[in-house]
C-alpha cells in the first residue's frame, strides 16, 4: 500500500502530532508499505514533500510551528495523488490540513487536539473544508474522546484510535533509584512543570533523599535535590525513565492524550497525574490522580508512592500491562484497517 501521511507541523520540532507521524512511518515502512510524507519541514531522513516557511503561531496554550503558504497545495498534490490513501493529521488545521482535504482521493483524517473554546467558532467559518468531512471517500478518527470534541457539534469520529507509544522500553539494564522522581516536557504553562517545582520543597522535606529530573526544560537556580538536564535524546530518556521510582505529570489543561504517560508506564514508573479525563482514559487505575494546580495534593500523593514501597511496587507492575494497549504493534494494524476500509468504499 502506498500511504501518504500529512502533517500541519514542522517534524524538525518535537511536539505528539509529530512524534505519532513519525512513528506510524517507521511501523508502515517497516511492514512493507510505501510511504511518503508531507509537512512544512521534514528530518532528513524522511522522504516527502516539505511544503513551505514555517511559522509559530500561538494556539492551545502552546507554540505550533505551522505552514500559511497558499501554494501548499500546488506542492502536495502531486504527492497525495501517487498515494493509495492520505492520512491527514490534524485536518483543519491551515493551512496543510485544509489543502490536503481539497484533495481528490482516499482519505484518514486524525484529530489530536484538546481544542480550546475559540476552535468550534473557527469551525463554522470553515463550512467547505468541514461538510468535506462526510464524504464517503473521508475516514475520520480521533486520538482519545478529548480531541474528538474538536469535531463540530452533533458529528462524532467513525474510530478512535489511540496514539502509538514505542513501549518495549522497560526491563533491565539500568538500577531503579528509591525515590527518583522524572518529569517529562516543554516548559509551558499548561505542562504543569512551575506547579511540581513549587510542590518540590514540601517533598524533599518528607522524603530528603528525593530527587527531581527534569527532561526537555532548563531554568537557572534549581531547587535542592533536583536537576534539569534540557532537550533529551531517546536513549537518555529511556534510560531516565527506567531508573526513576515514579513518574509525575502535573499538567494544567490542554491535553487530548498523554503520550508521555505511556511511555512512564512502560519503563515501569509509579505514574502519579493530575485528574485529567484524557490521562484517566489512558492510565486508569495504573496512576494516582490529584487535582490540577493543587500543591497539597500533589505533594500528598507524591508522599504516598514514594513512603510505601508496596503502592509504588504495584503501580509500576501495573504500568508496562496497561502501556501494551498503546504500543504500535495495536496502534498501527488499526489504522491499516482504516485505510483498506475507506480505500474499499471509495472504489
Amino acid at each position: 500500500m502506498r500511504v501518504c501521511l500529512v502533517s500541519p507541523y514542522d517534524l524538525t520540532q518535537d511536539g505528539g502530532v509529530q512524534a505519532q507521524v513519525l512513528g506510524l512511518a517507521a511501523w508502515l515502512t517497516g511492514r512493507g508499505n510505501e510511504v511518503r510524507v508531507v509537512a512544512p519541514r521534514l528530518p532528513r531522513d524522511i522522504q516527502g514533500v516539505e511544503v513551505g516557511r514555517v511559522v509559530r503561531v500561538r494556539a492551545n496554550r502552546s507554540v505550533a510551528p505551522i505552514c500559511l503558504s497558499p501554494r501548499v497545495s500546488v506542492r502536495m498534490k502531486e504527492t497525495l495523488g501517487w498515494g493509495d490513501v492520505a492520512h491527514i493529521h490534524e485536518p483543519l488545521m491551515p493551512m496543510v490540513g485544509l489543502a490536503a482535504l481539497g484533495i481528490r482521493g482516499p482519505k484518514v483524517a486524525t484529530f489530536h487536539a484538546d481544542p480550546p473554546g475559540w476552535v468550534s467558532r473557527l469551525y463554522r467559518g470553515l463550512h467547505p473544508w468541514v461538510r468535506s468531512l462526510k464524504a464517503p471517500g473521508t475516514l475520520v478518527t480521533a486520538v482519545s474522546r478529548q480531541a474528538a470534541v474538536a469535531l463540530p457539534s452533533g458529528w462524532k469520529p467513525e474510530e478512535i484510535v489511540p496514539n502509538g507509544v514505542e513501549t518495549a522500553i522497560g526491563g533491565a539494564g539500568v538500577d531503579r533509584r528509591r525515590g527518583r522522581v522524572v518529569f517529562l516536557g516543554r516548559d509551558e504553562p499548561r505542562k504543569g512543570l512551575s506547579v511540581l517545582l513549587e510542590a518540590w520543597p514540601r517533598i524533599r522535606s518528607r522524603h530528603p533523599h528525593a530527587e527531581l529530573v527534569v527532561m526537555g526544560a532548563e531554568r537557572r537556580d534549581p531547587p535542592e535535590g533536583a536537576v534539569f538536564l534540557g532537550r533529551v535524546d531517546t536513549e537518555v530518556k529511556e534510560q531516565t525513565l527506567r531508573s526513576a521510582e515514579a513518574y509525575v505529570a502535573p499538567n494544567l489543561g490542554g491535553e487530548s492524550f498523554g503520550i508521555v504517560l505511556v511511555e512512564a508506564m512502560a519503563a515501569g514508573c509509579a505514574v502519579i497525574a493530575s485528574d485529567l479525563t484524557s490521562f484517566r482514559d489512558v492510565a486508569g487505575s495504573a496512576a494516582r490522580y490529584f487535582t490540577p494546580g493543587s500543591v497539597d495534593e500533589l505533594v500528598e500523593q507524591v508522599h504516598r508512592v514514594l513512603g510505601s514501597l508496596p503502592v509504588s511496587a504495584r503501580l509500576s507492575e501495573a504500568g508496562p500491562l496497561r502501556a501494551d494497549r498503546f504500543s504500535w504493534d495495536r496502534v498501527g494494524p488499526a489504522y491499516r484497517d482504516c485505510y483498506e476500509r475507506v480505500i474499499r468504499r471509495s472504489a
